[in-house]
């Protein structure tokens, strides 16, 4: 019981570090987080069985506070001590901090790390690195029932179950290899594409659902870590609602009823399991509306530079360009100006605009006010309330 009760404390304080990531949503709803939070099946299952996925998922949203407000060493030290999962730590921090050459929060995520593995060496001693390596061996022995794939809600799972009646385990386990190498190589691509940006709540969103899929070993439990990138994305798409007004609309709709249903779906999976029951023993379901969260967190984060570009084009040529090949300023929007830095003739500025216009056409960012505000712009700090 006293286990329970710390588990929804650490809801809740959860809930109110994400409150920077969150204003929109619980504006728009006027419902506080933490009942979302707390309705989402896998949290609750946390609760259940008395797992410690919530102190994990805690340390992971204060490492991306830490990130917030620049105190990147913090961050990576909050991600060591996060690897009593370390399978999934591991991989969170190289996506975060490794590929975007954060060297200090690796720095950090080193001294935690030693700083675990000296108080793990003080409680066991050093018979530990003959004894945990033999108890991860006979474990799948002794609880068999957390080594079935199909309850894993990750690709491992989700393609073991649907190949099993086609293919051999060796050619299984080739395609779980392929398809993960797959996921994280192109999460990699797009993580070092935008490693200068700092958007931080977008690189723990797409590191978290790719550390999902690809993760081999995945327990119902661990998928509450997805509370954070449900919460990110979905601030995202209000954001993008306003920062958007008309213009896209219709295209933004289509993205945010996938994403609407992703989420339906992972929050309907116990209440569907009720009617079918079988759907409870299939947890690896749950891989595709995790999936779809991938795609969508990609989709909106490699569209971000495109739809900046293409807003630049539209609004420079909407204005006087001048002829001359000098340097030339041009504010736009009152108070809150637009400086657009430009140099060339006027023929490489029509060429630019239209090689623009085509790459991406029709993405035009519009704002009553006539100036660009950034999307999913958080506080730095950490009173989060």
């Amino acid at each position: 019981m006293a286990w329970a009760a710390a588990n929804i404390g650490l809801l809740f304080l959860i809930a109110w570090l994400l409150a920077p990531h969150s204003r929109a949503l619980t504006r728009a709803t006027g419902l506080p987080l933490a009942l979302y939070l707390l309705a989402f099946y896998p949290v609750m299952y946390v609760l259940g069985e008395g797992q410690d996925s919530l102190l994990f998922a805690l340390l992971v949203v204060l490492s991306l506070r830490s990130m917030d407000s620049g105190q990147t060493f913090l961050a990576g030290f909050l991600l060591a001590l996060a690897c009593f999962k370390f399978h999934l730590a591991l991989l969170i921090t190289f996506f975060v901090l490794i590929l975007r050459g954060k060297w200090r929060g690796v720095v950090g995520f080193v001294s935690g790390g030693g700083l675990v593995c000296g108080i793990s060496l003080a409680l066991v001693g050093s018979s530990i690195f003959h004894d945990y390596p033999a108890m991860l061996q006979r474990q799948e022995v002794v609880t068999p029932w957390g080594f079935i794939p199909w309850f894993m809600p990750n690709l491992r799972g989700f393609l073991q179950w649907v190949l099993a009646h086609w293919l051999d385990t060796g050619t299984i386990f080739l395609a779980i290899f392929l398809a993960s190498a797959v996921v994280g190589g192109v999460a990699m691509w797009l993580v070092l594409r935008n490693r200068k940006e700092k958007d931080e709540s977008m690189v723990y969103a797409v590191a978290i659902l790719t550390t999902i899929l690809v993760g081999y070993h995945l327990h119902m439990q661990d998928l509450s870590l997805a509370m954070l990138p449900m919460v990110v994305l979905c601030e995202r798409a209000l954001l993008m609602y306003g920062e958007r007004g008309a213009a896209g609309v219709g295209t933004l709709n289509a993205r945010v009823a996938v994403l609407a249903v992703a989420i339906a779906a992972l929050y309907l999976y116990r209440i569907a399991g009720e009617a079918v029951l079988i759907v409870l023993m299939r947890g690896c379901l749950l891989a595709v509306p995790i999936f779809v969260l991938w795609l969508v967190a990609l989709r909106w984060w490699a569209a971000r530079r495109l739809t900046m570009l293409a807003s630049l084009a539209f609004l420079s040529e909407s204005a006087t360009i001048p002829a001359s090949s000098e340097i030339s300023f041009l504010c736009i929007g009152g108070h809150r100006s637009l400086a657009l830095f430009s140099f060339s003739s006027s023929l490489w500025m029509r060429l630019r605009l239209w090689c623009c216009r085509g790459a991406f056409g029709g993405i035009f960012f519009a704002s009553r006010s006539g100036s660009i505000r950034k999307p999913g712009g958080c506080g730095a700090g950490w009173d989060g309330a």
